[in-house]
C-alpha cells in the first residue's frame, strides 16, 4: 500500500520553515565562497582551500537538491531559481576535462568553470540578500506620523486641536504640489513632565519609536515647550533630514512682544504662520535646500508674520525636485531580518542619502566629542597617568613591533565602539527594532561613525599627552638608554609606538568605564538643522 501524500500545503510550510533555517548558514557559506574566489583570483587556492570550496559546493547542491524535493511544483521552483542550478552545474563539467576535445572547458585558470560557479552561485545569493536587506518597494505616498508631547503649558486638547487645523490646512497644499499622497496619523500623546525647556534631540527617543511602531515615512512633534537649539538659541521648530523627524513648539508662535499678550492657540495668526513653519519643516525633511534670501517660498527663512493670509507655496525649482525624486520620498522598510540582512539594510540605505548621511558628520565634528564629554576623558586619561611612569609598560610598548601595536590600536577602537554603541542602547529606535525604516537606519550609520570618530579623538589626546610626558618630563638620558632594549638607543619612533599602545590601553579603559550619558551624546551628534 502507497504511503500517502504530503499535501501542498503543508510542504509549502515545509519549505518555508527550511528556507527560513537556512538563510544564515548559507549566506555565511555563500560569502566564504566568494571570499575563495578572490583568493583564487589574486594567488591560487591551496589544498585545503580547494577541499573547502569543493565541501561548500556540496552543500549547495544538498540544499537544493533538499528545497527541491520539498517544493510541490518542482517545474516552477526550478524556473525560479535557474541562476542557481547553472551555477551548482557549471562545476560538475569539470569532470570532463578527460576529454580533450571540450578545450574549452580546459581554457586557462582566469576563466575555469569552477571560478565562474562561484562568481554565480555567491553573486545570486548576495543579490537575493541584498533585495531582501533593501526592503520592498514602498507605496507613492507620505505617512506622516504626529506625536503630540505635553509640557502642562498648554491643555492637551487645544494642542491636539491646533495640531489637526495644521494637518488639515497644509495636506491639500503637499497633494497638489507633490506626486504623492499624504497622510498624518495622530499617535497616542506623550507627557512631558514639566514645561522646561528642551533640545528637539530629547523628542528622537519617542519620535523613532513611533515611526518604527507605525512605520512612518517621517514623525512631526508638536510640543508646548520651549525649543533649544544647539546653540542655545530658542527656535520654533527644528528639522532633521537624517531622521526625517521635525519639533514644532507653538510657545514661540504663541509670544508676543514686552507690550503684548500672549497669542492664543487658535488665532487665525498663529494657525498660518504654524501652517507655514510645518511645510518649512517639511521641506527640510524632504531634503529641499534651504532658501537663505527671503523670496515667499516654502524654503526661505521662516519669520513670523501677523499679517499672513495664507501659506506659502514650492517654488519651481522646489517642485522640479521634489517631481523628480518623487519614487525616493516614501521610506523603504525592513520587518525583522536576521543581522546580516540588518547590517546590508543599514549600508545600503547609508550609500542612497549620502547627504544625509555626511551633513551631522560634517557639521558636529565627532573627533572632539571627548572634550565635550569630560567623564569619558577623565576615565581615560587617568590610568593613562599611572602606566606612563610604570617600567613595566615601557618594557612591553618599546618590544612591540609597529605592526602588533597598529593592529591593537585599531581593533581596540573598533571594539570599543561597538561596545559603546551597545552598552548606551545608542542606535534608533532604543526600544523597538522589529521594525527599521531607511532615515533610521542612515542616523544609526551617523552614530556608529561618530562613536568611532569619538574613540579615535579620544585615543589621539591621549596619545598627545603621553608624548607631552615623554619628551618634556622624562629624563632625557633614562629614555635614550632603556635597559631591556636591545639596540643601544631609543629613537623618536620607539617613543611613538610606546605612546600609541599607552593611549590604545587607556582608550580602552575609557570606554569600558563608560564616561558616556545618551542623551548629552545624542545631543552633540548635530542631526538636527542649526535654524528653522
Amino acid at each position: 500500500m502507497a504511503a500517502p501524500k504530503t499535501p501542498p500545503r503543508q510542504r509549502y510550510r515545509q519549505l518555508n520553515r527550511l528556507e527560513a533555517a537556512l538563510e544564515v548558514p548559507m549566506f555565511v557559506l555563500s560569502l566564504a565562497w566568494l571570499w575563495l574566489l578572490v583568493v583564487e583570483i589574486a594567488r591560487g587556492l591551496t589544498p585545503w582551500q580547494e577541499t573547502a570550496a569543493l565541501l561548500i559546493w556540496g552543500l549547495f547542491v544538498f540544499e537544493l537538491a533538499l528545497k527541491l524535493l520539498l517544493a510541490p511544483r518542482k517545474r516552477a521552483f526550478l524556473k525560479r531559481n535557474l541562476l542557481v542550478v547553472i551555477a551548482l552545474a557549471v562545476p560538475a563539467l569539470r569532470l570532463f576535462r578527460l576529454l580533450r576535445g571540450l578545450r574549452v572547458l580546459r581554457a586557462g585558470r582566469t576563466l575555469s568553470s569552477a571560478r565562474f560557479a562561484r562568481a554565480l552561485s555567491s553573486g545570486s545569493r548576495l543579490w537575493q540578500a541584498l533585495k531582501q536587506a533593501r526592503g520592498p518597494r514602498p507605496d507613492p505616498e507620505m505617512n506622516v506620523g504626529v506625536l503630540i508631547a505635553v509640557g502642562g503649558f498648554s491643555p492637551l486638547a487645544d494642542l491636539q486641536t491646533f495640531a489637526r487645523g495644521l494637518a488639515d490646512e497644509v495636506q491639500p497644499l503637499l497633494q497638489r504640489d507633490t506626486p504623492l499622497r499624504w497622510h498624518f496619523h495622530f499617535t497616542e500623546p506623550s507627557a512631558l513632565g514639566s514645561d522646561a525647556s528642551r533640545r528637539p534631540s530629547d523628542f528622537l527617543d519617542s519620535a523613532s519609536l513611533r515611526m518604527a511602531e507605525g512605520p512612518f515615512d517621517m514623525v512631526l512633534v508638536i510640543t508646548d515647550v520651549p525649543l533649544n537649539s544647539r546653540a542655545n538659541r530658542l527656535e520654533a521648530g527644528l528639522a532633521s533630514p537624517t531622521t526625517r523627524t521635525a519639533v514644532l513648539s507653538t510657545r514661540k508662535l504663541t509670544a508676543a512682544s514686552r507690550d503684548n499678550a500672549l497669542r492664543a492657540l487658535d488665532a487665525p495668526a498663529v494657525r498660518r504662520n504654524g501652517a507655514a513653519l510645518l511645510l518649512h519643516l517639511l521641506g527640510h525633511l524632504l531634503a529641499l535646500p534651504h532658501r537663505r534670501q527671503p523670496s515667499g517660498s516654502v524654503m526661505s527663512p521662516f519669520r513670523f508674520d501677523p499679517d499672513r493670509h495664507r501659506p506659502p507655496a514650492f517654488s519651481d525649482t522646489d517642485l522640479n525636485t521634489l517631481r523628480r525624486h518623487a519614487e525616493t520620498l516614501p521610506e523603504r522598510e525592513l520587518h525583522g531580518g536576521n543581522v546580516f540582512e540588518r547590517l546590508l539594510f543599514h549600508l545600503l540605505m547609508a550609500a542612497r542619502r549620502p547627504r544625509a548621511l555626511l551633513t551631522p558628520l560634517l557639521r558636529n565634528r565627532a573627533i572632539l566629542l571627548p572634550l565635550s564629554l569630560p567623564s569619558l576623558a577623565t576615565a581615560a586619561v587617568a590610568p593613562t597617568l599611572l602606566l606612563i611612569f610604570t617600567a613595566e609598560i615601557w618594557d612591553v610598548g618599546l618590544g612591540m613591533s609597529n605592526r602588533t601595536v597598529t593592529l591593537y590600536a585599531v581593533l581596540s577602537i573598533v571594539a570599543a565602539t561597538l561596545y559603546l554603541v551597545n552598552i548606551q542602547d545608542l542606535l534608533l529606535p532604543r526600544r523597538e527594532k522589529r521594525v527599521l525604516t531607511e532615515h533610521l537606519a542612515v542616523a544609526n550609520v551617523v552614530i556608529f561613525i561618530s562613536i568611532l570618530l569619538a574613540c579615535v579623538g579620544l585615543f589621539l589626546m591621549v596619545g598627545g599627552l603621553t608624548l607631552l610626558i615623554e619628551f618634556y618630563i622624562f629624563p632625557h638620558d633614562l629614555i635614550q638608554t632603556w635597559p631591556t632594549l636591545d639596540q643601544e638607543r631609543v629613537d623618536w619612533r620607539d617613543l611613538v609606538r610606546l605612546a600609541a599602545f599607552v593611549s590604545t590601553v587607556g582608550m580602552t579603559t575609557g570606554a569600558l568605564a563608560g564616561g558616556l550619558e545618551s542623551r548629552t551624546v545624542i545631543q552633540h551628534l548635530a542631526l538636527f538643522n542649526e535654524r528653522p
